[in-house]
């Protein structure tokens, strides 16, 4: 995963008219993790509007996902405010832009919202899925700021560290989950 990262990050560089080894100095002590989710089968009916995980954007550079086909999965919110299921393609990865690529793009390339929704209760039964999640996330004292090419506009975010951004982004879920 680190390797599809590595070379993700050279394609998203050159995307961007920026020189292809621009963003190897931000990840060469990343602090990325990866974590298998669990969505079990659901005999019982989730309580109502319960989700198998709530709506969010991730904190970091961009996550990769290999998913299983399974009933009730990652969906994605349009600009119209519309949840529309993401296609799983065999042998494929889902590559879902972060929060700190928002950061550097200036909203250039946004940070999707996405949820994992529950199955079709006729197809709860054998809807176990299991997703191989890596969320590669810059060294921690990467000053991630609007990227050159990107300057069209006013930079919309002020520099922030990675450490800063993604202990802001915790502090504030923690300060959600109390109230």
């Amino acid at each position: 995963m680190e390797k599809l990262g590595y070379s993700l990050l050279q394609l998203f560089a050159l995307a961007l008219d920026l020189p292809e080894a621009y963003f190897e100095p931000f990840f060469t002590k990343h602090m990325s993790t990866m974590a298998v989710q669990d969505y079990p089968d659901q005999p019982s009916e989730p309580k109502p509007g319960q989700l198998r995980c709530g709506a969010h954007t991730d904190y970091g550079a961009f996550t990769i996902l290999k998913a299983e086909d399974k009933p009730g999965g990652l969906e994605v919110e349009t600009s119209g405010g519309i949840w529309e299921p993401v296609p799983i393609v065999p042998s494929a990865f889902i590559v879902n832009i972060g929060d700190l690529f928002a950061r550097w793009t200036n909203d250039l390339w946004a940070s999707s919202m996405h949820r994992v929704n529950n199955p079709p209760r006729d197809r709860a039964s054998g809807s176990r899925r299991l997703s191989v999640v890596y969320f590669f996330h810059p060294n921690y004292d990467s000053i991630v700021e609007c990227l050159p090419t990107c300057k069209a506009e006013a930079a919309k975010y002020p520099p922030i560290s990675t450490f800063e951004h993604i202990s802001s982004k915790i502090a504030k879920m923690q300060v959600q989950t109390k109230a």
